[in-house]
């Protein structure tokens, strides 16, 4: 798989989100009965519609052309020493998001342009060009409108990583490990796991990153890239032992201070979702946010009890 395929093929993930109608627990923002606000939902799918058409035909000029009209929305905002505008994807990362800055006194304005995707794309259009610099600042533009999301770290990681004699192996693994303190679905962990692991690879620390890449098959089993990656490092250092399970990389991980599992903050956050919904009529919807605060924390008491409540009103 080459780079420009790779690329492509995250860009298309990225936009799935906006274009799913099925309900998630990174449940978009509620846009019953508001026009305005799914006017502009249809518009951002459209931009970024236009833009992915425009890079699988090789059309880069036209795909930058769009990425720079969604980064110019930008200019409609100015944070002051009150209020602060941030380009979300869901409530749950609204919420993360207020969360981590419970401390602060701003007011938190979340915007429906798709600024943050724009300067995603101006990223990936950079690194392709190999313009390694204007493609660090454009993903970190992106990260500064949506500070919460793991995909955006992932790909900050990635570009890192790649920049030839640019690379920066250490803010590689910074980003990585950013990723992981955002990611609340198995896709986005495992993915910042193994870019942990390249990390560890390229800074020469093979049994280490052996660890990322094994940990990463509990949450993502079927992705072939990490069982490709300790292949291939098995080719090169042949006389290294490479056998490893799950709970020896876990405690070299953690020996590392590397996370291994999801942050409790996203368990947090389900569970204020579920709590302000109206009962008992979106009592369907709190069991889809609980049914997945369970799936990143089991033994979650208070989420255990909640759904055994809601359980008992459906049933």
């Amino acid at each position: 798989m080459t780079k420009k395929t790779l690329l492509l093929i995250i860009i298309i993930s990225l936009l799935l989100p906006f274009c799913e109608n099925n309900l998630s627990a990174a449940e978009p923002k509620d846009t019953s009965g508001n026009n305005s606000q799914n006017s502009s939902i249809d518009r951002n799918n459209q931009m970024m519609l236009a833009f992915v058409q425009r890079m699988k035909s090789g059309n880069v000029t036209e795909a930058r052309k769009i990425a720079k009209e969604m980064t110019a929305f930008a200019n409609k905002y100015t944070d002051t020493a009150d209020v602060e505008y941030k380009n979300f994807y869901s409530n749950m990362e609204k919420e993360l998001y207020l969360l981590k800055n419970k401390n602060s006194k701003k007011k938190v304005v979340w915007v429906d342009d798709p600024i943050a995707d724009g300067y995603y794309f101006l990223a990936v259009i950079d690194f392709q060009a190999k313009h390694y610099k204007e493609a660090k600042e454009n993903i970190q533009k992106c990260i500064f409108w949506n500070p919460v999301r793991a995909p955006y770290y992932c790909e900050r990681g990635f570009i890192f990583l790649n920049s030839g004699v640019e690379s920066d192996y250490i803010s590689a693994q910074v980003a990585y490990e950013q990723a992981l303190e955002y990611a609340d679905n198995e896709e986005d962990f495992a993915s910042a796991l193994r870019g942990v692991g390249f990390a560890f690879a390229s800074r020469n620390m093979f049994e280490e990153s052996v660890a990322a890449m094994v940990l990463s098959k509990e949450f993502e089993p079927n992705n072939t890239d990490a069982e490709e990656h300790i292949l291939r490092m098995k080719n090169f250092i042949p006389s290294f032992d490479f056998s490893m399970d799950s709970k020896k990389a876990r405690k070299i991980l953690k020996d590392n201070k590397i996370q291994t599992t999801y942050s409790p903050e996203h368990v947090k956050v389900l569970i204020k979702l579920a709590s302000e919904l109206k009962m008992p009529e979106e009592k369907e919807k709190a069991l889809i946010f609980l049914t997945r605060a369970q799936m990143l924390e089991p033994v979650n008491v208070e989420v255990i009890n909640k759904l055994k409540e809601i359980q008992k009103k459906i049933e």
